[in-house]
């Protein structure tokens, strides 16, 4: 279950950049207040890296946080659009694998400012530990942002 889950969360990062991505080069992610940065395992890095081919110099990065996965949801959408970005989570929120993830109980969110695409995944602490993070205490969950320009 756990395998699935991971292979379904790279596949959709890659195919959700590609829907989002196209404009400003220089535009920053906004950062979640309060979170932590977590080290990711290489494994996860390598995938979300070789799924990334269509986006130059992507980044992926992760955090931990104690607030649950709809606050982490409710203060990205609102810190990225202060920020000037387009919500773009609605173009992939109907697909089938979609619906896999936010019945489990995570949040899938899509970003785009001109050039630079955005994808914001927060896990509940059950699942973040099989995604390959590491470091979290029983009552973290996860954050995962893998952002780039299009190539």
């Amino acid at each position: 279950m756990f395998k699935r889950l991971a292979v379904l969360v790279v596949f959709l990062a890659a195919r959700s950049l590609v829907l989002v991505a196209c404009g400003d080069e220089t535009a920053s992610v906004p950062a979640y207040s309060g979170a932590t940065a977590v080290t990711l395992s290489d494994s996860v890095k390598s995938k979300m890296s070789d799924s990334l081919a269509q986006i130059k110099n992507p980044t992926v990065e992760g955090f931990k946080t104690t607030d649950d996965v709809n606050k982490i949801k409710s203060t990205y959408d609102s810190n990225f659009k202060s920020a000037g970005w387009d919500d773009k989570s609605s173009e992939f929120g109907s697909e089938a694998s979609i619906k896999q993830l936010t019945d489990l109980g995570l949040v899938v969110l899509g970003y785009q400012k001109g050039n630079k695409a955005a994808i914001v995944m927060a896990f509940p602490n059950t699942y973040a530990g099989a995604l390959g993070f590491s470091g979290l205490g029983t009552n973290e969950n996860a954050i995962l942002v893998i952002s780039g320009n299009q190539a």
